[in-house]
């Protein structure tokens, strides 16, 4: 029973799929990170069931417009919200504390809206890429690892959550990781292996540049939080998982492609 009220309290934090109405509790409340990568369970789910239901019935612009509004229907734009608040505090080049009043700042800065113009051109033109190729087979392939990959990046985001420090002591992120036990981290790399295992049997190549390419970008998240803001937060944290989802889609459309070139060479 405990571990369901977890899990709800999850999905009512990070999503905007409804959620029976009960007290939360500090023990329980501060454990619901560890369910995170659930909700990209639930996106993928989705992604996938949607995009084998219109394949062949739909154009690819289409498919890939709708695979583009899960996420955001499915979380209500919660970590685009952080994105666009980090994106206003890194182009302002100003000192730690003015970026992290910056990020505080309620109204919406020109280059926040800049930034999601160039993040949504760049997501849109990876997925399309994926849902219009003229093989239905790497394009299935494709689909299925974007899908996995909001596992991935989920796990990952909340691994850095609770090991990297925190910008604020009194900010949100702390409050929801500075307790974190040995089952909360157990189960985000449980889900970390999970998906990354179910990615590479599913397609091996585009899996594995996938993962290489999120990796790397985590070290540099982890640079650019502790020399800008002095840690994470909790923007930071959805900055974070906006900018590995985007990364990790490309990586996987650019995969396609290798793989489709070499399957052409061959034949």
């Amino acid at each position: 029973m405990r571990l369901l009220k977890q899990m709800a309290i999850a999905f009512s934090m990070y999503s905007r799929i409804p959620m029976p109405i009960f007290e939360w509790e500090d023990k329980d409340y501060k454990k619901a990170i560890a369910f995170l990568p659930l909700i990209g369970v639930v996106i993928g789910c989705i992604c996938t069931a949607v995009y084998w239901l219109g394949q062949g019935h739909q154009p690819g612009v289409a498919l890939g417009l709708i695979l583009a509004l899960i996420p955001i229907a499915i979380t209500g734009g919660f970590h685009l919200d952080g994105f666009m608040d980090v994106s206003d505090a890194l182009s302002s080049y100003q000192n730690r504390e003015k970026s992290l009043e910056i990020m505080k700042d309620p109204h919406i800065g020109a280059f926040a809206v800049i930034g999601l113009i160039k993040y949504g051109l760049c997501f849109l033109a990876a997925l399309l890429s994926l849902t219009m190729q003229d093989s239905s087979i790497s394009a299935l392939q494709g689909v299925l690892a974007y899908s996995i990959g909001f596992v991935i990046v989920r796990a990952l985001c909340g691994l850095t959550s609770i090991y990297l420090p925190k910008a604020k002591k009194d900010g949100m992120l702390n409050n929801e990781t500075k307790e974190a036990d040995f089952f909360v981290k157990i189960i985000l790399y449980i889900s970390l292996i999970i998906g990354a295992g179910s990615g590479l049997i599913i397609w091996p190549i585009g899996t594995f540049i996938a993962l290489i390419a999120v990796l790397c970008y985590t070290l540099h998240y982890s640079y650019l939080c502790k020399k800008r803001f002095g840690g994470v937060t909790g923007d930071t944290a959805g900055y974070y998982i906006c900018m590995a989802e985007c990364i990790y889609l490309v990586a996987v459309a650019v995969s396609s492609y290798i793989t489709d070139a070499y399957s052409f060479c061959l034949f």
